[in-house]
């Protein structure tokens, strides 16, 4: 399997001498090197051993290396001594002054040099070593060092086996290492040399700013791990993944069925246990006098003991039990691309990354305990995207579309060839006019004609030629094919994932005023799971959006504000952003809405939430059918309506609600409503959470985002293509 190692370090101003023994073997390594080749095959020499223990005693990350891993497989003089010359370059910073770490990886044996010595940089500029030397030792801020390292076989046929490609590769990533160490381009300076050794050749890099003192965090360094990785192995990515993921794709096929089964099962099995019930009453109990934080971690020990018996006692079921086997099976297929360590499976209730639902069995307990009747959120949101309408795609244009050109009159009858309803209805005929428009330089005909075959709408899908169309229209600056474009590579779908291309074209079509585009941007930006999360510019884009009339902008903003997690929670502001969002007959906006006005003490008017329910349940959202069935089941704060009761959680269910699936099975069995809906809700939110997890391709199903993004991070840092 391909694979670069990459070890990154700074040295600081004024580092002192050290390791006067490993600098003399440096500079003696040459002689060593002409010897006879029958030296190769014998065995380590009892120096070398002693001289590998201290190194690894001094330098224990050296075990990562593929030289290490060769001499543990076979412990013989010449792998003894590529481990020893490896780990000595890898760590001379350590060993010397800055000064003479330049000079060693410029002058150094076996260093492909470009002139007098092997030193290059961003330009042809010549290079004075002596004087780089002195800059780099009195510099006074930070000085990074960074050794990448290939396989000789992977290194020769990539092309990486000569300064020249190392040289080229890196000047082209200049930018982005700039970015990784948080510092303007102009800041940067960065020299390095190539060291075409054995059986790894490699690369020394020395970076450091002129200005701004760089800083490093760990996700800037996979994101420059990552960069490099992508550049040295783009011409077999494709093949890298496809060997690499293979188990596991069959993994995912078998697994996604079994989900399927499962949660299909826990969802329509009406779960009961009445061990759970019991066990959810007395922590009810417990907490009824309990005034702290209603966390877990905040918890007296016998209570935690008591939540964690519950989710112990849910973990049994062999539905829950299947689910968690499957998201440990997909976990371990996942780490074995960049580890064969594989961590000890520890019960559900241990396990950090499900502490969701030991919080979820908390706020159960205690709305139990005061007798409040829980609003459930909607899981999934599954809003559809609103595209562009004809009028708004055809307004792009400046010219006069009423004046006989031919080109408008070849795109009008491609529209009515393409109406469905008309006894002229033929999809090919049309597709013939709007070529031709097209090529008479018609962008919105090209629009059409992307959008036609990257939908399949009419026509047979085509990707690529969907793509060429698309590709040709917003060069032309057209806003819609930017945002069509930029979509499809932001979602990965239809064609390869390209986060920067998509960020650059929704960019370029939301600065032409384009509302779709800006919203899409603003979400992607705002949720951190394709391109990298910043608020300040998501909220921007998205307050751009519904400042032009989109409700989903509208509502998005609204929910954004009301939960105050991403920013500072406010409530009133929430509300306007939902009520025109309403307005627009947008249902989540509505069903939200209602929520607050339901529950929030300062804003609650049960009348406008009573009313906001009826128009979201108007726009068939189940959530809201559920939640007027409730209160007029319970008639806590209006009069009781068991009929119209019966009717809005008879609806809901008929939309896939789960919930009043289950509380109507209750009704029906005469069962205490609110313990078995408590017990009912963690067995589905455990369920769904699991199921969450498994899924890490983001199209299925949803995953943690914290472990999503992890996960890339690592397939990033590997070169391979994200899921």
């Amino acid at each position: 399997m391909a694979r670069m190692i990459l070890k990154w370090r700074y040295i600081k101003a004024g580092t002192p001498k050290h390791g006067e023994h490993l600098v003399k073997y440096i500079a003696t390594r040459e002689g060593v090197e002409k010897c006879d080749e029958s030296w190769k095959h014998q065995n380590a020499t009892v120096e070398q051993q002693r001289l590998i223990a201290k190194l690894l005693r001094d330098f224990p990350e050296a075990k990562d290396s593929f030289e290490y891993q060769d001499y543990c497989e076979n412990k013989t003089k010449y792998n003894a001594s590529e481990f020893i010359s490896r780990t000595i370059d890898e760590n001379v910073d350590l060993i010397g002054r800055k000064e003479n770490y330049v000079g060693y990886i410029a002058m150094r044996p076996r260093v492909e040099k470009l002139g007098s010595h092997g030193l290059f940089s961003q330009d042809d500029t010549p290079i004075n070593l002596s004087e780089v030397s002195k800059t780099v030792a009195e510099h006074q801020g930070l000085v990074w060092t960074t050794v990448i390292s290939l396989r000789r076989e992977d290194a020769e046929r990539l092309g990486y086996d000569n300064a020249k490609a190392w040289r080229d590769m890196l000047r082209s990533q200049a930018d982005k290492l700039a970015g990784s160490m948080g510092i303007p381009l102009a800041d940067l300076r960065w020299y390095a040399a190539f060291h075409n050794e054995g059986n790894h050749p490699h690369i020394h890099l020395v970076s450091y700013s002129v200005g701004k003192e760089p800083y490093m965090t760990e996700r800037g360094l996979v994101k420059m791990k990552a960069n490099y990785a992508h550049e040295i192995f783009k011409q077999d990515l494709y093949h890298i993944y496809r060997e690499q993921t293979a188990h596991r794709d069959e993994l995912k096929r078998v697994s996604k069925e079994q989900i399927a089964s499962v949660i299909e099962a826990i969802n329509r099995g009406a779960y009961e246990n009445e061990t759970v019930e019991l066990m959810l009453r007395r922590l009810a109990d417990e907490l009824s006098d309990y005034s702290g934080k209603k966390v877990y971690g905040y918890l007296p020990k016998p209570c935690k003991n008591l939540v964690n018996g519950i989710v112990d006692e849910l973990a049994k079921d062999e539905r829950i039990a299947k689910l968690y086997d499957l998201w440990y099976e997909q976990k371990e297929n996942i780490l074995k691309t960049y580890t064969q360590t594989m961590p000890e499976r520890i019960p559900l209730s241990q396990n950090e990354e499900f502490k969701s639902i030991r919080n979820a069995i908390v706020t159960e307990a205690f709305n139990l305990a005061l007798g409040l009747d829980v609003v459930e959120e909607p899981e999934e949101e599954n809003i559809p995207d609103r595209e562009p309408t004809e009028d708004e795609v055809e307004s792009v244009s400046d010219e006069d579309q009423q004046e006989p050109k031919n080109k408008w009159e070849l795109y009008r009858r491609a529209k009515e060839l393409l109406d469905e309803d008309s006894e002229n209805y033929d999809p090919n005929r049309a597709v013939e006019y709007l070529i031709d428009s097209a090529n008479q330089n018609n962008t919105v005909a090209k629009y059409l004609l992307g959008k036609l075959f990257l939908k399949g709408e009419h026509i047979p899908k085509n990707v690529d030629y969907a793509l060429r169309w698309l590709e040709e229209a917003a060069e032309d600056g057209n806003p819609y094919a930017e945002y069509l474009l930029g979509k499809t590579f932001l979602k990965g779908e239809d064609t390869d994932q390209d986060a920067e291309r998509a960020e650059d074209l929704l960019r370029r079509s939301a600065d032409q005023g384009n509302r779709y585009a800006a919203y899409t941007l603003g979400k992607a930006l705002l949720d951190g799971d394709i391109l990298p999360q910043d608020i300040p510019e998501a909220i921007r884009l998205l307050k751009e959006s519904a400042d032009s009339g989109f409700s989903q902008a509208h509502y998005v903003l609204g929910k954004l504000l009301y939960r105050g997690e991403l920013t500072e929670q406010d409530i009133p502001k929430a509300l306007e952003y939902l009520e025109k969002a309403t307005a627009q007959k947008n249902p989540y906006a509505a069903y939200l809405t209602g929520k607050i006005r339901l529950t929030e003490d300062a804003h609650k008017d049960i009348a406008k939430a009573i009313r906001h329910f009826e128009i979201a349940a108007e726009g068939g959202n189940d959530y809201a059918e559920y939640q007027l069935g409730k209160l007029y089941l319970y008639g806590k704060d209006i009069p009781q309506d068991y009929d119209k009761a019966i009717e809005y959680l008879t609806a809901s269910a008929e939309h896939g609600n789960k919930y009043a699936e289950q509380l109507l099975h209750n009704i029906k069995n005469n069962r205490n409503i609110s313990a078995g809906m408590g017990v009912f809700r963690l067995f589905h939110h455990l369920g769904r959470l699991l199921q969450n997890q498994l899924y890490d391709d983001g199209k299925d199903g949803r995953i943690d985002r914290k472990l999503r993004r992890q996960i890339n991070e690592k397939k990033q840092a590997q070169g391979l293509k994200l899921g």
